[in-house]
C-alpha cells in the first residue's frame, strides 16, 4: 500500500485512479431494481475473523477518492461496504426514467444490504449530508435496523439559491460543463476557507469535476423542495454524529437539531469539514463501533 498516496488524496484533485494499485479493494456490483447495477467498493477487513461490517452511503455526487482514506482506516476493525448511490457515475442504468426520490434511495441501500446477507450478520450504517438522509430514511422505511448509526453533517433539506433553481430546470444538462470554472471559483473564493480548511474545497471541487451532470439534475430538481418528514425518535440504534461548526456547505445547526431528536446519541464538532474525512476521525467512528461491541456483548 502507498501509505503516502493514501495520506493525501483528500486533498488531491485527480479526476480518476487506476484502483489496481489497491489490492485491498475490491469493486464489486449490485443489482437493485430492474435496470439500476450500483457500483460497491468492498475492503476486507485487516483482522480476517472481524465479525464487524460497516456501510458507507457517501454524500450527493460523493467521490470515492474522498473516501478511501476513512474507508481504508475502518477496515483495521471491519469490513467495510461502500455504495455509490444511483446518480453516480458508476452505476448502471438501463432504462429511461429513473427514480431520485429518497425512498428509493432507501430501499437501495437494503438491497445491498440483503445482497451480502449484512442482515443476517449485523451492520454499523454511516452516511455523510445527503447519504445521512438516506440512512434516516432506510431506517423510517421498516428496514433491518443496524447496530449503529453514524452520521456526518445530517441534512434534513437542501439549499438551493432561486439562480440555481432557474438555472437546472431552463438549460440543459451539458452546459454544466461550460459552468465548471465559475463553480469552482464560487466554491474556492465564496463556499470554503482556504486558510483553515482547504481540503474542503478539494473534496467538492472532485465531486464538480466528476459528476454526472444529467443525473445531478435531476437528482438535484427533486431535492429542490424536499424537507425530511423522518421520525427520528423511532431510531434505537446506538448514533454518533459528527459536524463542522465552520462548514460553509452543510448547517451546522441542523446537525444539532438532528442530534436532539434522535434517543441515544453522541455528538461531536470537528470544527472543519476537512476533518470529517480523515483518519483521526475513522479512529474516532471505530472507537464507537467498539465501544457498542462491547454493550451488545454484555
Amino acid at each position: 500500500m502507498n501509505d503516502m498516496f493514501l495520506k493525501n488524496l483528500p486533498l488531491s484533485s485527480k479526476k480518476a485512479v487506476n484502483f489496481s494499485n489497491f489490492p485491498w479493494l475490491e469493486l464489486d456490483y449490485v443489482t437493485v431494481e430492474e435496470g439500476i447495477i450500483l457500483r460497491v467498493f468492498k475492503i476486507e477487513s485487516k483482522k480476517p475473523d472481524s465479525k464487524i461490517n460497516i456501510v458507507t452511503v457517501a454524500g450527493l455526487c460523493s467521490n470515492f477518492l474522498g473516501w478511501i482514506d476513512i474507508d481504508n482506516e475502518l477496515s483495521n476493525i471491519g469490513h467495510v461496504y461502500h455504495i455509490e448511490t444511483r446518480e453516480k457515475s458508476s452505476a448502471k442504468h438501463d432504462k429511461k426514467k429513473v427514480s431520485y426520490s429518497m425512498e428509493r434511495y432507501a430501499t437501495d441501500i437494503s438491497k445491498v444490504v440483503e445482497h451480502y446477507k449484512l442482515n443476517e450478520e449485523g451492520f454499523y450504517l454511516f452516511g455523510d449530508s445527503f447519504g445521512s438522509e438516506v440512512a434516516v430514511k432506510y431506517l423510517n422505511g421498516g428496514h433491518h435496523p443496524p447496530k449503529g448509526l453514524i452520521l456526518i453533517s445530517p441534512e434534513a433539506s437542501f439549499s438551493f439559491s432561486g439562480w440555481m433553481k432557474i438555472l437546472f430546470r431552463i438549460l440543459p444538462y451539458w452546459l454544466y460543463y461550460l459552468f465548471k470554472p465559475f463553480l469552482k471559483f464560487v466554491l474556492k473564493h465564496l463556499r470554503t476557507d482556504m486558510k483553515n480548511d482547504p481540503g474542503s474545497y478539494y473534496l467538492n471541487k472532485r465531486n464538480i469535476v466528476t459528476s454526472n451532470p444529467k443525473r445531478m439534475k435531476k437528482c438535484a430538481m427533486n431535492l429542490f423542495y424536499y424537507k425530511s418528514d423522518a421520525d427520528y425518535n423511532i431510531i434505537q440504534s446506538p448514533t454518533y454524529i459528527i459536524a463542522a461548526s465552520t462548514d460553509k456547505m452543510h448547517t451546522f445547526e441542523k446537525s444539532i437539531e438532528v442530534a436532539k431528536r434522535i434517543p441515544n446519541t453522541m455528538f461531536e464538532d470537528v470544527i472543519h469539514y476537512q476533518e470529517t474525512h480523515s483518519r483521526e476521525t475513522a479512529e474516532k467512528i471505530s472507537k464507537f463501533i467498539l465501544e457498542v461491541e462491547k454493550e451488545i456483548q454484555l
